[in-house]
């Protein structure tokens, strides 16, 4: 007896630890969510109003759950609410939230817009910027009551227009108005048939008349007849006598007809010919024909005339930027002049031309032959010279988000290239290598400028450049050669809109 008493209550009490294992797994389970930050990309937003939204309310596209919230906090005066997305759902910077009520109950979820694929991807934990609030039930029941308001003013205009003594004298005037209409209209119908009988007698007068003036004079009718039959037998024969005259060529006709004939003839011949050549066109033979009927022609035909017109497109959407940069050398002691031609077929890519007043010149090697040549000097001597002059640069650049990759000739001599965005492209850290085959050099010449974006169409530099080397002047000239040398101006650049409009205010010879 005492072991059947301790069974009952340990099987009571082993239900009840299970049924609070399973309540318990549960709630953790809701408590989690169904997206793990290892599987999903966090962002937030911000909502005039949130209510509605709750923590797992959904997060849709097209109607398929591809997230939910995650929380649902006060920012200031705006609720700010976090959200995890599946990482096979690719966001971008244009991606958009909108509040859509799910049902009468005030219940909303998210559709969720990804944004497109011109834009760069977003980042964890970024904001998304783009938001559409609908308005709550709460708004819809103050607009419907806005409406009865106005209908409950419109019937109380009705009423004091219509009711009291004042509005029963308006009802019975216009009854007696209806009235007198409508004796007015019984008379004007009783008038009008009237004058209408007086017209159908006065008809029939007439035709009486007429009859009786036919009956009268029916000798006279008679005669008529027989005149219009002569004449029309006339006119018979004048058709006739017509018709052999240009039958046979006759008379004046003669030559106008033969003119004629010829050019039925020479219509003839046009038809025919025009039936001969659509009939070979339809057969494939010729040039116009084979593109007509060969399908593989027609279809490299349509190709060549699409490749030319995205070609016309690319063309026509090249943005076109003309720069121009003037910097102070310290070391140096003068200014560093360039202007520069950057045409980009496509946000992310661009070609840029420069012409470049370089103070520290350009070396030339200069061969000079003495005859006879002094005592152990080489007949052929060479001597490099350096002068002041103008470099070129023609870069192609390529960006990759926040970097922009550049290779080509710099200054004249091949060299690659790297810029930095930071700040929305209002700040850029600038990198050259450059003159890597130089003799006079022993490393490559290096710069690095940081160019600041001050105003709109106006920006800062500074940098330093050849870092690597040590200084080295011109004997003669103390022009400085190599060496590291600290820069800064600034410059101005001007896009196609800017050039469309200077271009009606430039002077024209």
């Amino acid at each position: 007896m005492p072991v059947k008493k301790l069974v009952t209550p340990f099987r009571v009490g082993l239900l009840v630890l299970v049924a609070g294992g399973f309540l318990f797994g549960f709630i953790a389970f809701t408590r989690k969510g169904g997206l793990g930050k290892d599987e999903s990309l966090e962002a937030y937003a911000f909502f005039r109003d949130a209510s509605g939204l709750g923590t797992k309310s959904r997060i849709q596209i097209a109607g398929i759950p591809v997230g939910e919230v995650t929380e649902v906090r006060l920012d200031g005066t705006r609720a700010r609410v976090t959200v995890r997305i599946r990482n096979d759902v690719e966001l971008h910077q244009d991606a958009a939230l909108i509040k859509r009520s799910e049902s009468l109950l005030g219940d909303y979820l998210l559709d969720l817009n990804p944004g497109t694929e011109m834009t760069p991807p977003l980042k964890n934990g970024e904001e998304i910027r783009k938001v559409v609030d609908v308005q709550g039930m709460e708004a819809a029941f103050a607009s419907l009551s806005q409406i009865t308001a106005d209908i409950q003013q419109v019937t109380g205009a009705l009423r004091d227009v219509l009711g009291g003594e004042k509005g029963a004298g308006s009802l019975g005037r216009i009854v007696d108005n209806m009235v007198r209409l409508s004796e007015s209209v019984d008379l004007t119908v009783r008038s009008s048939s009237q004058q209408l009988d007086a017209i159908l007698r006065n008809f029939e007068g007439v035709s009486a008349d007429v009859r009786g003036l036919t009956q009268s004079n029916e000798q006279s009718v008679s005669n008529i007849v027989r005149n219009i039959e002569v004449i029309t037998q006339d006119t018979r024969e004048v058709l006739t006598s017509v018709r052999q005259i240009v039958g046979n060529g006759e008379g004046d006709l003669k030559d106008s007809v033969a003119s004629l004939k010829q050019t039925m003839e020479r219509l003839d011949r046009s038809l025919a010919n025009i039936e001969e050549v659509t009939q070979k066109v339809k057969n494939g033979e010729g040039a116009v024909g084979t593109l007509l009927t060969d399908k593989r022609l027609g279809q490299k035909l349509s190709e060549t005339v699409e490749d030319v017109s995205n070609l016309a497109s690319t063309l026509t959407g090249m943005q076109t930027e003309v720069g121009l940069q003037a910097t102070w050398l310290t070391g140096q002691g003068t200014s560093k002049n360039s202007v520069s031609l950057k045409v980009a077929p496509r946000p992310d890519k661009y070609y840029l031309l420069e012409v470049v007043d370089d103070p520290r010149g350009v070396t030339e090697t200069v061969y000079t032959q003495t005859n006879p040549p002094s005592s152990g000097d080489p007949v052929l001597q060479a001597q490099k010279i350096t002068r002041q002059g103008f470099t070129f640069s023609a870069q192609f650049a390529k960006r990759y988000y926040f970097t922009t990759l550049r290779f080509g000739m710099i200054e004249s001599t091949g060299g690659v290239g790297a810029d930095f965005h930071f700040l929305e492209d209002h700040l850029m850290l600038r990198m050259d290598a450059f003159n890597f085959s130089v003799d006079e050099l022993r490393y490559p010449r290096l710069r690095t400028s940081l160019r600041a974006q001050a105003f709109d169409r106006i920006f800062l530099t500074v940098g330093l450049d050849d870092w690597l080397n040590a200084p080295r002047r011109d004997l003669n000239t103390r022009r400085m050669l190599a060496g590291r040398d600290f820069f800064f101006g600034g410059g101005l650049y001007f896009t196609d809109d800017d050039l469309k409009a200077l271009l009606p205010i430039l002077p024209t010879p």
